[in-house]
Formats: structure tokens, sequence, C-alpha cells
């Protein structure tokens, strides 16, 4: 067939007459239909478009043949352009990949030198973005795929624009950077949320970000859950504090969690967010637990009462429970708590030789160290 098959334009008319005869003509009624679409597929809509494709696919013999490569690109950018256009099935019904010539697999060099992708690696790539949009039809793992959280958002200037970042987080501990307007929701609608992302390779070889959705999995699904402390909440940076039973310091969030009404004391049930390197370790807080069953899941150190000062409201402890290991340094058996927070029958009541219950874990004090911290005594 002659290129000019692929350039020449053709009417509506002169389309439907082709096609109601298509079966004496069917090459031609298929170029007709190609070149109806590559003038017009953007403007005629998803319904005639996929007509469009069925009439082809009547006509249509598994085969290695140009119309057929044309045809097996133009559905590709109706993937691209219509939603709702089926791609994988279109695909099994042409042959892919079994059909494709040897030219597919190559990439083509344009008039002004640049190296474009071969047909097969735009399909492959419509293909990840078409199970990005529909993970109900995607079963298992979608290569190119991967569920992040998004830990922060920030403010960048670049070429002398203000421009908003998110900082993207993966269960590997990688880390990828996405403008604000790549996300399907405004920036204030980001932070805190989960978010299937499709990546690519540049040609320097960086990962990045090619395409977001919002996931429809809930964050503890793709990231493991413990349970921490809330030490503090920062009003003025909108931060929670976190810790965990290992002694590490979470910070999450507060504008991503304002519906579970965090409160310092709370135990809750979060998913550490860490990247690969980075000190710094974010929380994605799931729920706000019961507090007895919270005490109880963070871990609790069983401790005698060696000293107690009722009028200053503190007592030294020696901890009686096997001290457990954390990462962040070496918790001691000896130290000193506040009793402030307890009823005042219960502080005038803790004398020497008195057994109480501490819920302990390391944290930084003014001198850069980290030392022992009493939580909560009960």
């Amino acid at each position: 067939m002659p290129t000019s098959n692929t350039t020449q334009s053709v009417t509506w008319e002169e389309l439907l007459d082709s096609i109601a005869t298509g079966a004496a003509h069917p090459d031609d009624t298929n170029w007709k239909i190609y070149r109806y679409l590559q003038n017009n597929y953007k403007t005629i809509g998803s319904v005639t478009a996929r007509t469009l494709l069925a009439a082809y696919m009547k006509l249509h013999v598994k085969r290695m043949s140009l119309i057929d490569s044309c045809m097996l690109g133009m559905a590709v950018k109706i993937s691209e352009t219509y939603g709702d256009f089926k791609l994988p099935k279109f695909l099994e019904a042409w042959g892919y990949d079994s059909c494709l010539r040897a030219q597919d697999l190559q990439r083509q060099t344009g008039k002004d030198g640049r190296q474009y992708l071969s047909l097969k690696e735009r399909v492959e790539r419509a293909l990840q973005s078409y199970r990005l949009h529909h993970p109900e039809e995607c079963k298992g793992e979608c290569d190119g795929v991967v569920s992040m959280y998004a830990a922060k958002v920030f403010e960048k200037e670049a070429n002398g624009r203000k421009r908003r970042y998110v900082k993207l987080v993966a269960t590997n501990g990688s880390e990828l950077i996405a403008d604000s307007h790549q996300f399907p929701c405004r920036p204030w609608e980001i932070s805190g949320r989960l978010f299937d992302v499709l990546t690519r390779v540049s040609k320097q070889g960086n990962e990045r970000v090619s395409d977001i959705v919002v996931s429809a999995k809930r964050v503890d699904e793709v990231f493991s859950a413990e349970v921490g402390y809330v030490e503090f909440v920062d009003e003025s940076h909108g931060h929670i504090h976190v810790y965990d039973s290992q002694s590490r310091h979470f910070v999450a969030e507060k504008s991503a969690h304002t519906a579970l009404k965090i409160s310092v004391g709370n135990y809750v049930r979060f998913c550490p967010i860490i990247v690969n390197g980075d000190h710094f370790k974010s929380a994605a807080i799931v729920s706000v637990m019961d507090k007895y069953e919270g005490r109880k899941a963070f871990g609790i150190y069983e401790a005698k009462v060696e000293y107690a000062n009722v009028k200053d409201r503190y007592i030294r402890y020696s901890l009686e429970s096997a001290i457990r290991y954390t990462p962040e340094g070496n918790i001691i058996k000896a130290g000193f708590a506040s009793t402030a927070n307890l009823p005042e029958d219960v502080r005038n009541g803790m004398v020497q030789g008195s057994h109480v219950r501490l819920i302990l874990f390391l944290k930084r004090g003014k001198d850069g160290m980290k030392h022992n911290y009493v939580a909560e005594v009960f």
C-alpha cells in the first residue's frame, strides 16, 4: 500500500460508503478509517472513535501489515485521549504482540535528528497508563506502577517562580519529587494521602514521575503499621510528634490528620514512612487507639520506686523488666519520672518500695544526647 494512504483525507460520507461495502475491499476501507481517525480522533468523541475502531476490527485479519501497524498506533492515541476505551481488549483482538512487524520494534529517527519510541514501546507505555487509571482490571502488581505516600508538600523557586513540589515515598524507602500540578487534586489535599504513581526513566537514567492517580488502597495496606505514642503536638508548625517502642521519632503533618482529633498522650496506629539515608522520619497516622490497648501494644516497663518526692511530684525508679533493644541508643535501668499528671491520692501513695508501670522511650535532651523519657506512670 503506498505511503500516501497515510496522509490522504477522507470525508465522513466517503467513509460511511466505504464501510457499508467494506467486505469487498477491506484494506481500502481500513485505510479510509485510519485517515479519518488521524485527522479527527481528538474531536469526534469517544463513541464515534470507538465505533470506527470496531468497524476496522470487523475487517481486520491478524497479520503483519502497514495498515494494521498504523491502526495499532491510532488505538494508542485514542486510549490516551478517551479513558473509556478498553485498550487491553483491543490489543487481544488485534493480535498484540505477535503481529508486530520488525519495523515496529525499532525506534525511529525524525528529520530533525530526534529519536522516537518504537511502536511497541508506545503500546507498552499506553498499557501501563491504562492499568494505572483502571486498577480494578489489574491483577496483582502492575509493571511501572508503584504506590507512594505523599509525605510533604513544599515550595521551591525555579526560574524566578515559586512552585509547589511533593515528596513521595515508596515502601522500599525510595523517594521521588513531583510537581504538585501532576496530582489529580488541589495542593492542600495532597499531603498525607496514598497515590499510585507511574514512573519513567529519563534519557539521563533518572527515574521520574510520569502520571499520578489517587490510590484505592489504604496506607496500611501498602506500608506496615506500628503503635506509637503522641509526645507533642506543635501547633505553630502543624506537626505531630510520635515515638514508637524502638524510640524512633516520627513527625506527621497535622493538616493531613485533622479528622482524627489527635492529642498529646494518645496512642496511635501509624505507618512509618522512612526515606533511605534520611534521618527525618514521617508518620502516616491511621487511627487513635484505646488507651489501655495502646499501652499494652506499645510495651510496658515494670519498675520499683526507689525514692518519691511528693512535694515536687517526681520519683526515682529502677526498671525490673528486661530492657528492650533500641537502635536509637541505650535505655538505662534507673531514672526519674514526673508524677504531676497523676491523681493526688495516687501520687501521695507512692513511697519507696512501691511498684509502678512505665511507658518509656529515649528522647533527645538539651545536651543533644538521648536519655530515658517516661511518658506515663501508672
